[in-house]
């Protein structure tokens, strides 16, 4: 059995633009629930990444940035929300990696696998050709396991 990418990946091109605003791009990760959404251009080709942790990142003040505070206790939340309000109003293409990792269609289950565990990505966007084809997270693992009905084969060690 030789499970490749494409089996996997959703065909979900949720994406966003370089010139999108940050803003824009949280919304679409909080109304779609996702932890990562790929950057794009016209043409579909992959040109970045916008992850929730690339937005928490910018919005956190640094350590040296509070302590520049004098009275850094009492106002770390309100700098925090503050950086949050001007970070929704940039663009993505200020704070998306411009080095995204990616996969082919072709790429191996064990190559995914690998990648997400390595990297410690949840979300992998698969380009075929330079241009966003799909997307595959972990909980396609899960279902691409429970629709292959690996747990009720015998020998499968499963309860029951």
């Amino acid at each position: 059995m030789n499970t490749l990418a494409r089996e996997l990946m959703h065909p979900d091109l949720t994406a966003v633009m370089p010139t999108d605003l940050v803003h824009d791009a949280v919304h679409i990760l909080y109304s779609h629930n996702l932890t990562g959404i790929p950057v794009i251009k016209d043409d579909w080709k992959l040109v970045g990444f916008l992850s929730e942790s690339d937005v928490l990142k910018a919005a956190v003040p640094t350590y040296l940035e509070v302590l520049a505070q004098s009275s850094f206790l009492s106002d770390e939340e309100c700098t925090f929300l503050e950086r949050f309000v001007e970070l929704g109003n940039s663009t993505v293409s200020e704070y998306m990696n411009y080095e995204p990792i990616f996969l082919e269609p072709t790429a191996s289950l064990m190559t995914v696998a690998d990648l997400m565990l390595r990297k410690k990505i949840k979300r992998i966007p698969i380009v075929e050709n330079g241009r966003l084809v799909g997307i595959i997270d972990r909980g396609a693992f899960c279902e691409f396991l429970m629709e292959a009905d690996f747990f009720d084969r015998p020998g499968s060690n499963s309860p029951g």
